[in-house]
């Protein structure tokens, strides 16, 4: 049940993105449904069902990157940044969370700026409330940003290391038709050493 409410939040979504592209004012201020990075755990990405399917997984030529640290100190934040480079896209997302070595969702997510935002747990997203401030994700402000920058604060105790896990959408416009392009990537932080 909870995958079929999901798939139609993403076929919602691409109905949504299709029908700006044909110029009817529709807006979808809310990002994609929680679990969707591709990181251990998660549902996949929005490649699947009925949603940003138009491609294989990773098949575009667009590069979908994370920019983060590569050591981390407990309970301190660190800037992250999750960006397209070298696209055609005029329109874009992303979702991403931090999983340690043992699959367990660390750290929280601050967002900076309006362009994104911390999936609230308990709405239509279906993010469950053990994992408030696990995902960030674009807000509907962001959708023409190909670059999102924000704060993860480092968890106090975790198995390194830790992996941020991201899934990024491409929407390519053709006249009426959009092309979309899934991508995932990932980035590996630790924790830093403590200093003698």
């Amino acid at each position: 049940m909870r995958i079929l409410r999901m798939s139609i939040l993403c076929l919602v979504f691409n109905l949504v993105i299709y029908f700006l592209f044909s110029s009817t004012l529709l807006a979808w201020p809310e990002g994609p449904p929680a679990y969707r990075t591709g990181a251990v755990g998660d549902i996949g990405t929005c490649n699947a069902d009925l949603c940003h399917n138009s491609f294989s997984l990773n098949s575009g030529s667009a590069k979908f990157s994370i920019v983060a640290p590569s050591v981390y100190s407990a309970g301190k934040s660190a800037t992250v940044e999750v960006s397209f480079s070298d696209s055609l896209g005029v329109l874009y997302g992303f979702e991403m969370t931090a999983v340690d070595a043992v699959g367990k969702r660390v750290g929280s997510f601050k967002k900076i700026g309006k362009t994104m935002q911390v999936i609230p747990p308990k709405d239509y997203r279906g993010l469950k409330k053990k994992d408030k401030g696990k995902y960030i994700e674009h807000s509907y402000k962001g959708i023409k940003k190909k670059q999102w920058k924000f704060k993860w604060v480092a968890p106090g105790n975790a198995i390194d290391p830790i992996t941020f896990y991201a899934a990024g959408v491409e929407a390519i416009a053709e006249g009426n038709i959009v092309k979309d392009y899934v991508y995932t990537t990932t980035a590996e932080i630790v924790r830093e050493a403590s200093k003698q």
